[in-house]
């Protein structure tokens, strides 16, 4: 007989049927100990997947994890997430343990869209937890030939991913001060540059206190609340935000 939880999990399936998919995992990367690369395939044509928003993957039988997709192209109903793999929780153990042809549950793109497609210049500010977004982001850039600049907070094991993904942002160590070594960053950019991406979009993800620190430093260099979008992932001693 089924548990109580698994029979919630079940019908909260049922019930947003129309917005719920099996996929099935196709390929795994690992470029990095606490990195995967992990490809799914479903079926799902009349998405209209927006930059930036997320899917929510089942985990068990009760928990579900938010996840940002680097690559989505419902026509041929497949996608990409670059995981973090932090190895603390069930939802990092889940996506660990996944082996190709593994097939899940994900509920389908929501969220409002945060990416400024008219926008010339674009700065990310983030960690590990925001390389999938960035990435999608920085494809759609290049696609349109405009400019980006970011400055991400990272482990020394996941220092060179960003490189790998063609991710051209710079890489600073994370500190006890949040965001200590990423506003020191920001304050040495070339003042002619500053002028030009000021007035940009910034958008700044991951670490709740890092983003609210970095936040503050960007006001006091003159950006417009307006163009700052935040999108905290996570917060120490909080499971999922």
């Amino acid at each position: 007989m089924s548990s109580m939880p698994k029979i919630i999990g079940d019908f909260i399936e049922m019930t947003f049927t129309n917005k719920i998919c099996k996929v099935n995992v196709t390929t795994i990367e690992t470029p990095s100990p606490n990195i995967k690369i992990i490809n799914f395939k479903g079926n799902f044509p009349h998405i209209k997947f927006k930059l930036g928003q997320a899917v929510v993957i089942r985990i068990d039988d009760t928990n579900y994890r938010n996840y940002t997709p680097s690559k989505w192209d419902s026509e041929n109903g497949t996608f990409e997430i670059i995981f973090h793999i932090h190895h603390n929780g069930p939802g990092s153990a889940f996506i660990n343990n996944l082996k190709p042809s593994d097939q899940i549950t994900v509920g389908m793109p929501r969220g409002f869209k945060i990416f400024n497609n008219e926008a010339q210049y674009h700065f990310f500010f983030g960690d590990e937890t925001c390389i999938s977004v960035f990435k999608s982001m920085k494809d759609e850039i290049n696609r349109t030939e405009n400019n980006y600049l970011g400055i991400l907070e990272l482990d020394e094991v996941s220092a060179d991913i960003p490189k790998k993904l063609g991710l051209i942002v710079d890489i600073v160590p994370k500190s006890v001060n949040k965001a200590e070594w990423a506003i020191k960053s920001l304050h040495n950019l070339d003042t002619e540059i500053w002028e030009l991406w000021k007035k940009g979009c910034f958008y700044l993800m991951g670490n709740a206190k890092s983003i609210q620190a970095f936040r503050k430093a960007l006001r006091e260099k003159g950006v417009s609340n307006k163009n700052i979008h935040t999108q905290p992932y996570w917060a120490e001693g909080k499971v999922g935000l």
